[in-house]
């Protein structure tokens, strides 16, 4: 039997949900957590660039799982780097993963003050502009979709839509643990938007629409057998269909924005695309599919504009999942990298008469 296959027989073991959780280890997480956030809440930003340093080495040097993911996921979207490359991005996605845990948590208690329209003009150059863009598209549609990638800081876009006095509903993955999730969720909804969890939240958004609110929704994570397969940096990945269903359902634009720190990480900018309208006239799955991959266009290029912010800490492929293929994914990158070394010493050999 292939390593693969004895790897694939044995089964594998199931996460233990918060839920399954003990009532004291569900209070002592929430109380470390807990103790952790006001720490974070006082500590000046500078010092916070600082502890997203150590705990981005940490996650990249102490997790072995996660660091393979990574470098896969970069050998994927960028193969003409080299390996230290993408290792010096590595490090630098895990410290923006760190990084945007602790401005969030910071930003979450700041924008609850009468100074938060004040800061974000400070923080984001050109902010205006870019409020009276997405105020527009979202007045003239009667509510539109904004999707929004793991890039940057994806937090603050919450803070962003309801200071350009934009409503918007937002589906959040919910946290295994009860009082930790009631506690991120008081945060959040101090922004004054509507939080929703991930489970059941297609009713909600679809009455958010009919209401004339704009949704939000974080859609660049592996969708399972739920999603389509489409494009994202070449290769087919499983992605929701849930912005697009919902555009040509509503017949609503969609606008993908991200919010992404400035060289020096004091200020930011806001990325908008294009809208991406649906055709009302075309049959909805065919349509669907288009819709999606435009959604995942818009997103890499993105990406390819601030790469290391990127959360690539995440399977987008599933190649760690699915036994055996990761390393058949990397057997065929290094076959191909082997014939590309072949075929340009060839060439070279050719030039020179060799």
């Amino acid at each position: 039997m292939s390593p693969s296959a004895a790897r694939a027989s044995k089964p594998r073991k199931k996460r233990r949900r918060g839920k399954d959780k003990s009532p004291l280890r569900q209070n002592a997480e929430f109380l470390l957590v807990y103790a952790v956030l006001s720490l974070v809440r006082w500590m000046p930003l500078w010092l916070c660039g600082h502890a997203a340093s150590l705990a981005g080495s940490a996650i990249y040097t102490l997790a072995p799982r996660r660091r393979k993911i990574i470098l896969t996921n970069l050998q994927i979207a960028f193969p003409d780097l080299s390996g230290a490359e993408r290792a010096r991005m590595a490090r630098a996605s895990c410290r923006s993963f760190a990084l945007t845990g602790l401005e969030s948590v910071k930003y979450l208690y700041r924008f609850r003050l009468e100074s938060a329209e004040a800061d974000v003009r400070r923080m984001v150059e050109g902010v205006d502009d870019d409020f009276a863009r997405a105020r527009r598209l979202h007045d003239e549609a009667g509510g539109c979709i904004f999707v929004v990638p793991h890039l940057g800081n994806w937090e603050l876009i919450t803070h962003g839509a309801t200071i350009a006095r934009i409503p918007v509903t937002i589906v959040v993955r919910p946290l295994d643990n009860p009082r930790l999730e009631k506690l991120l969720f008081e945060m959040r909804s101090g922004s004054g938007q509507e939080i929703l969890a991930k489970r059941n939240a297609l009713f909600h958004l679809r009455t958010a629409l009919r209401k004339g609110r704009s949704v939000g929704l974080l859609a660049d994570q592996h969708a399972g057998m739920k999603g389509i397969d489409v494009p994202f940096f070449g290769k087919p990945a499983s992605t929701t269909t849930g912005p697009a269903a919902l555009a040509v359902t509503f017949d609503r634009p969609i606008m993908v924005v991200a919010c992404v720190r400035k060289p020096g990480g004091r200020t930011y900018e806001v990325l908008l695309s294009e809208p991406i309208r649906p055709d009302t006239g075309a049959d909805s799955i065919p349509e669907i599919a288009r819709i999606t991959a435009a959604i995942n266009r818009e997103i890499e290029g993105f990406i390819r504009q601030r790469p290391e912010q990127y959360f690539w800490l995440h399977d987008r492929w599933k190649l760690a999942k699915l036994w055996g293929r990761s390393e058949s994914f990397l057997a065929e990158q290094e076959k191909a990298e082997q014939e590309k070394a072949r075929k340009e010493k060839a060439e070279k050999e050719k030039e020179t008469g060799g």
